[in-house]
């Protein structure tokens, strides 16, 4: 009997060890998102159409922000919202300072 109390300490012990370090390294390794991509998500029509080569409208704001690619890819955008990205990222940068240059 004794035995399996200390099983179940040992258990709860390391249980709560590595908990802890999970936290603790959670934070530690945390990669920052871009609020950049999430703006530019919502400025997309949403037709989630694929007419842009990309899967969707999550692919293209991800294209655009991170490697450059011209927003006026996607065929349901009407003109003034590919304007108004265009806008939008040249007046913000990524969470390291970092702009990628549209491709034109």
């Amino acid at each position: 009997m004794i035995k399996i109390f200390i099983s179940i300490i040992v258990f709860v012990v390391l249980s709560a060890v590595l908990g802890i370090l999970i936290g603790i390294f959670s934070k530690l390794f945390a990669v920052d998102s871009d609020p950049r991509n999430e703006t530019i998500l919502t400025m997309l029509p949403g037709a989630n159409c694929g007419g842009c080569g990309f899967p969707g409208c999550k692919g293209l704001a991800d294209a655009i922000v991170y490697e450059g690619v011209d927003p006026s890819k996607c065929r349901p955008c009407k003109a003034e919202k590919v304007v108004e990205i265009k806008e939008y990222l040249k007046k913000h940068t990524g969470p390291n300072g970092e702009y990628v240059e549209s491709e034109e």
